[in-house]
């Protein structure tokens, strides 16, 4: 299995890396263990803003307009949630529950009016929408689903334990690729050109070259 080829590194600004978003040229990071997010220079990992969010858990998301974090309780404890934040203030505009099985939230895609979803301890990735929680299309999956990003026209999942960035075709769910990242993969985003994830073991915020 082929290891994907590291770019670039940045170490994380805290030691508890849950999501990971790209935002108009900047990384956003968030902490689960802090509850907070950070805007970071992708080329020097210097902090650019940090925001407080109630209850941070697990994966980040960037719509176009707004940052989307999963928020809530941990598995067995609970139902999350997913709360929209504006990026240059923090400011929380609203707070979506999301529904059967949420408490297995790991990795979020937010794209208009509609959500991709990887349950972690399920291993499951979803497509449903976004605020009555219809679910439009099942995927079986790796357990662990730690991240979830679309990336020209794929679906990518990082799945924690096996270290492994999985693409899928979102329209049949058919497998495409599978590589091996350095460390534990939580957070994963999409720059235009590359993947972006957040090594848990390292530590550090990582750039590779996509599997194709």
């Amino acid at each position: 299995m082929e290891k994907l080829s590291g770019l670039h590194s940045i170490p994380s600004p805290t030691s508890h890396l849950c999501g990971l978003a790209w935002v108009d040229g900047f990384l956003w990071y968030s902490d689960g263990r802090e509850s907070t997010i950070y805007k970071l220079d992708p080329v020097y990992g210097e902090t650019l803003a940090v925001h407080r969010i109630p209850g941070v858990n697990a994966g980040l998301s960037y719509d176009g307009g707004y940052l989307w974090q999963v928020t809530g309780s941990g598995p067995l404890s609970g139902p999350k949630r997913v709360t929209r934040i504006v990026p240059e203030s923090g400011k929380v505009q609203e707070v979506v529950g999301l529904g059967v099985d949420s408490m297995y939230v790991a990795g979020i895609e937010v794209r208009g009016d509609m959500v991709w979803l990887g349950l972690e301890q399920r291993g499951r990735l979803q497509r449903r929408r976004l605020r009555t929680g219809e679910i439009l299309r099942h995927y079986e999956a790796e357990p662990r689903i730690a991240g979830v990003t679309e990336a020209d026209g794929s679906l990518f999942y990082c799945e924690f334990d096996q270290r492994l960035l999985v693409e899928v075709n979102p329209e049949t769910g058919v497998e495409l690729a599978r590589c091996l990242f350095e460390g534990n993969p939580t957070g994963v985003t999409w720059d235009g050109c590359h993947v972006w994830y957040n090594d848990y073991t390292g530590k550090r915020i990582r750039k590779v070259k996509p599997p194709r």
